[in-house]
């Protein structure tokens, strides 16, 4: 699903017509998977159910979590048989940024959680760590959506270019093509993660 509706695409755009409906959404869905990949989180909306996922801890007092907006159950496996026997007591463990999912704080949810000086235990590589949560982003913010107009409209365009040069439609002078948009960096630059810059490996375990 893009963040863009095609409807909202076409308006910002000024295309009436439907010729070209597919290369639209095709370039819109190319756009919010870049952005995804470039922020390293989906600006979904909050899960209404919980559910769990299931994590590998890199450093013993804290892990990184996809957004999210509240916890019910932390618990690890340290067994390392898959019956994550040791639940941590709410009093064990905090959830950063303080005041997510708060009026008035930056968008998006919880990110991380961080062991507190109550904690029985401490974190530990191999020993995965099950979280239930309501999972999701939130609502998505301005920014994100214009830069998912831009990019969009941007790769549209691209088979016009196909040696990476544009020719201005006033000048007839030629243009390379930059690598990446500095108005799409900057919109999206807030909402980068750690792993998504080049920090912390991924602490995610498909199970």
């Amino acid at each position: 699903m893009s963040y863009v509706t095609l409807a909202q695409f076409k308006d910002a755009i000024s295309i009436a017509d439907t010729v070209d409906d597919a290369s639209l959404q095709r370039a819109l869905d190319a756009a919010s998977e870049w952005i995804d990949q470039y922020c390293g989180r989906t600006f979904s909306a909050v899960d209404t159910s919980l559910s769990t996922r299931v994590f590998d801890p890199y450093e013993s007092d804290r892990i990184s979590v996809p957004d999210l907006s509240s916890v019910s159950a932390v618990e690890v496996d340290t067994d390392h048989d898959g019956t994550f026997s040791e639940p941590l007591e709410s009093d064990e463990y905090s959830l950063y940024p303080l005041n997510a999912m708060q009026t008035g704080s930056a968008p998006g949810g919880y990110t991380e959680i961080r062991l507190t000086s109550h904690a029985t235990l401490e974190f530990i590589h191999g020993e995965y760590v099950r979280v239930t949560a309501h999972w999701g982003f939130g609502t998505t913010p301005p920014s994100v959506e214009q830069a998912c107009i831009l990019l969009a409209n941007r790769w549209f365009h691209r088979p016009s270019a196909p040696y990476g040069q544009w020719e201005g439609p006033s000048s007839g002078m030629l243009g390379t093509v930059p690598e990446q948009d500095p108005d799409v960096i900057a919109l999206l630059r807030p909402y980068t993660t750690a792993a998504a810059i080049g920090g912390a490996a991924s602490e995610w375990v498909l199970v």
